[in-house]
């Protein structure tokens, strides 16, 4: 079992790393240094020819088509020119930044754009940018509080569904937070919001002022990187970072993935993924005596154990036998899983004659070891038969998968397609109907085009959806230049008339501007009803085959409450006021009632608490009144008062009454009781009080301060030692507040090297290998060495963890290595020049080794270097945490 783990690690290390793309197809690379460490990228949906991408860094930068290509520099054609949309203040440590990016369903009107943004080490955020056609204004923070770690497994998934609700997804936060029948946190969770960032009321888990997170839409889900809502079905596909399986998810309301209970394994009750691989390797089934019967050209097998096979899985098949051992070589070679009858029994189109067979077994594909992002091919540059194909990527083999759906939207095959898409994190259909790769590392944008197209209509958004009232576009343009110019005609010829294109219906196509995409817009009228409206317009051209686009509505008829404020400090004895008013029209009176759900009940409402809206006056703001009643203790009392009407999103305000009762001084902070020698120490003292406070200190320690208004204590410590520290605060209210505590100053301790990959007995090949670690230390580090028998390979310099060789992940080339036992030596350097190390050996090449002792003694045969268990390589959180080991959890994206 070693063996065969260890061979499956150096193909995945040997993975190309320059692009292959699939028969037929062929590659345009732009790579451009202001594109690294991308994490997304989407194409606004106007017909603009502007591609957005985002960076880890927090950076948006657009790049744009120009005479049918990307624009590039000047005499630099692989080049492109990149124009700086936004810079989002973001933290980047491990797979922390600007992770997620989407367009509003009526951006063609409004121009909004969201991006999914680690803003902390402990806090996400969704925030809203507007589209000048340049830069981007007015930056509006939506929904805030999404919970990070600052590490790994942050998700980033952002998208509007069929409902035009804003959908995110956010991982587990690489420790297990939210996972299982978790439902107070947004963690292992995709969540929905209503487009104004508040939760939805019919979400499956929303319970007003109970336990539960009110945006949670489904759980159960590790680190589900990145969502796309399929074109034609509105379906929500998830492309979820596995432990020991990458699944894809089709999500449902109140779908659970069953994580971490569950992976590719999931009992009734919870959802199954629709296509799985195992993270970085294949699994390998036997087939039980006379367990392979075909008849009427279907062969149905048995295996001896879970098999865990989708629909449309690959299989290799081999080692089929009759009962006198004689191998059937009818029943080798590879095949689509068309049923999965049970557990142990699946079934794949064979032709021959009715036979039973015994043994062999069934192989799956080795896609990778960390997905990413993906896309539905909803254009027609390509061959008829990818239309509507599942295309993603894979971060750890840099391949782009295909999935190709049967009538019934099931998946009908899994394909390996074109490979070498080094560090892949998200694919996207272009307005040229092209698909285009992005890579995390090297800035290297890939658009996919066929080789040979003939002449032909090339539409891309084949499945629009328009909000009503709003409008939405699709592209055309022609596959190849024209003898003479070419009127292409765009109109509706069923469906319903509130879908209309609006401006060109008629467009003319020239040997020059043939490749141009032009937009069609379409507009959807608002109606009374609350159902999706759909028409169908073709797009035709004489002497071509035409095209159709079909054209949903978004409803967008449900009113919402619309509140002035949702926090609100009502003084004691005294009364506040906020507004509440509906966002549109109602169709007939809504009665809208305020209540106290929770909290103090000296606070409550005195007017307004049942206001009636109609037709006439539905936008004219009612104004609520809320008193804080006298009471004869000194605490600020809150509640909460829940606004509500009948079939609309409930709101709630927070009320804090503002008590007016002198109130002695109450140090509410600790101190942090540790300083080191020459680092500024700083400790602010928090405390509650009625009048305002001032603060002063009772010890006396050389070169310590504290300011008398805000509390905020200073001092850099000289030599180590403990010292008396006493602080007192004082408002004129008896008594006085006092704090003491004892400060124990250290020198600066060397750090410590924690070396992160390659593990002790490790076997390493190729030119991709791992070697990177972190730095544990009170102060700071400054850089990294990487030794390799005893000589200086590579030095990383940065302030954060991890440190990599070559200075991100999969940079270390074993390739000048001989095969055998190698040492190697990870050195990291603190702010003071003081040092720590850490030291393993490891096994090059598929050779025997120098014995190595690992933790668990000598293996014998001379060589202990088996294969560490991995998980999915971490992207570093967008930068990358490369292969880690899959019981800590890591994975890429």
């Amino acid at each position: 079992m070693r063996e065969s783990l260890t061979a499956l690690l150096l193909v995945f290390l040997a993975s190309p790393v320059l692009a292959d793309p699939p028969a037929g197809f062929e590659d345009t690379v732009y790579v451009s240094s202001e594109l690294s460490s991308a994490t997304g990228m989407a194409w606004a949906p106007d017909g603009s020819g502007r591609l957005f991408i985002t960076l880890k860094n927090g950076q948006v930068r657009v790049v744009r088509l120009e005479n049918g290509a990307i624009a590039t520099q000047p005499g630099k054609p692989t080049q492109p020119v990149t124009q700086l949309f936004a810079t989002e203040p973001a933290v980047t440590a491990s797979e922390c930044g600007l992770i997620g990016i989407a367009f509003d369903p009526n951006y063609v009107l409004n121009r909004y754009v969201y991006f999914f943004v680690t803003v902390s080490a402990s806090e996400q955020r969704i925030v809203r940018y507007t589209d000048t056609g340049s830069t981007g204004t007015a930056r509006t923070e939506l929904v805030r509080g999404l919970p990070t770690r600052g590490a790994n497994h942050n998700g980033g998934g952002i998208g509007f569904g069929p409902d035009g609700k804003l959908y995110w997804s956010i991982g587990d936060l690489g420790n297990g937070t939210g996972v299982n029948a978790d439902l107070t946190s947004l963690a292992a969770k995709v969540g929905r919001a209503n487009l104004d960032g508040t939760p939805a009321n019919d979400n499956p888990f929303y319970d007003g002022v109970g336990p539960n997170n009110e945006y949670v839409w489904a759980r159960g889900l590790r680190n589900p990187f990145s969502l796309t809502f399929q074109p034609a079905t509105g379906l929500l596909w998830s492309n979820t970072v596995g432990d020991n399986y990458e699944q894809v998810f089709v999500i449902r309301k109140g779908d659970h993935g069953g994580y971490n209970n569950y992976e590719n394994n999931q009992p009734a009750g919870f959802l199954s993924p629709v296509v799985k691989y195992r993270t970085n390797g294949t699994d390998s089934h036997p087939i039980a005596p006379r367990g392979a019967v075909r008849a009427g050209g279907v062969a149905t097998f048995t295996t001896t154990r879970h098999h865990g096979f989708r629909k449309g899985e690959k299989l290799t098949l081999d080692g089929v036998h009759d009962d006198e051992g004689v191998l059937d070589p009818s029943f080798k070679g590879s095949f689509y899983v068309s049923r999965v009858v049970s557990d142990t029994v699946f079934e794949v189109p064979l032709p021959g004659p009715d036979v039973t067979r015994s043994g062999g077994s069934a192989t799956t594909q080795a896609l990778g070891g960390s997905i990413t992002g993906g896309t539905f091919y909803d254009a027609t540059l390509f061959p008829p038969e990818y239309r509507g194909n599942f295309i993603f990527g894979d971060f750890n083999s840099g391949q782009l998968t295909r999935v190709r759906l049967a009538g019934d939207n099931s998946v009908e095959a899994v394909d390996a397609w074109g490979s070498g898409y080094v560090s892949a994190v998200d694919v996207a259909l272009g307005p040229d109907g092209a698909l285009y790769s992005m890579s995390h590392t090297g800035g290297t944008l890939r658009r996919i085009t066929p080789q040979a197209t003939g002449q032909k209509l090339v539409v891309s958004g084949l499945n629009v959806r328009v909000f009503e009232g709003g409008q939405a576009a699709f592209t055309v343009r022609l596959a190849q230049a024209p003898t003479a110019d070419v009127t292409v005609r765009v109109a509706r010829t069923e469906g319903d008339m509130d879908l209309t294109v609006v401006g060109e219906d008629s467009l003319t196509f020239t040997p020059t501007n043939w490749s141009v995409p032009r937009a069609v817009v379409l507009a959807a009228a608002t109606d009374a009803d609350s159902s999706s409206d759909s028409a169908t317009f073709t797009v035709s051209s004489s002497g071509l085959g035409s095209e159709a686009v079909t054209a949903t509505t978004i409803d967008s008829n449900g009113a919402r409450l619309v509140l002035s404020t949702t926090t609100l400090s009502v003084p004691e004895g005294s009364r506040g006021t906020f507004t509440v008013a509906l966002s549109q029209r109602p169709t007939s009176s809504v009665i809208v009632t305020v209540a106290r759900t929770a909290g103090d009940t000296d606070l409550v409402a005195t007017s307004g608490a049942s206001v009636t809206f109609t037709p006439a006056n539905w936008s004219v703001p009612q104004t609520v009144t809320l008193a804080a009643e006298q009471d004869a203790d000194s605490e600020d009392g809150t509640a909460t008062f829940t606004v509500a009407a009948p079939g609309l999103d409930a709101r709630a305000v927070t009320v804090t009454e503002g008590d007016d009762e002198p109130l002695a001084p109450l140090i509410t902070s600790s101190p942090e009781t540790s300083a080191v020698v020459g680092v500024p120490y700083r400790y602010e003292v928090e405390v509650r009080a009625r009048p305002a406070a001032t603060f002063s200190l009772l010890s006396s320690v050389p070169g310590m301060a504290i300011d008398a208004a805000t509390g905020v204590m200073t001092w850099t410590p000289s030599a180590p030692g403990t010292v008396e520290v006493a602080v007192q605060v004082a408002n004129g209210v008896t008594p006085d507040a006092r704090q003491d505590f004892l400060l124990t100053v250290k020198e600066d301790a060397p750090p410590r090297a924690v070396l992160t990959r390659p593990t002790e007995g490790e076997r390493v090949s190729g030119t991709t290998a791992e070697f990177f670690g972190d730095c544990v230390d009170e102060v700071g580090c400054t850089r990294a060495l990487f030794y390799v028998d005893g000589v200086l390979a590579y030095t990383d310099v940065r302030s954060d963890n991890p440190f990599f060789f070559g200075g991100e992940p999969s940079r270390w080339d074993t390739t000048g290595l001989t095969p055998g036992r190698h040492v190697v030596r990870f050195v990291v350097e603190d702010t003071a020049g003081q040092t720590g190390e850490a030291e393993v050996a490891v096994c090059v090449g598929e050779g025997p080794c120098d014995p190595v002792v690992p933790d668990g003694g000598v293996e014998a045969g001379g060589c202990s270097c088996g294969v560490a268990p991995v998980g999915s390589l971490a992207w570093l959180g967008l930068a990358l945490l490369a292969l880690r080991r899959r019981r800590e959890g890591a994975r890429a994206p």
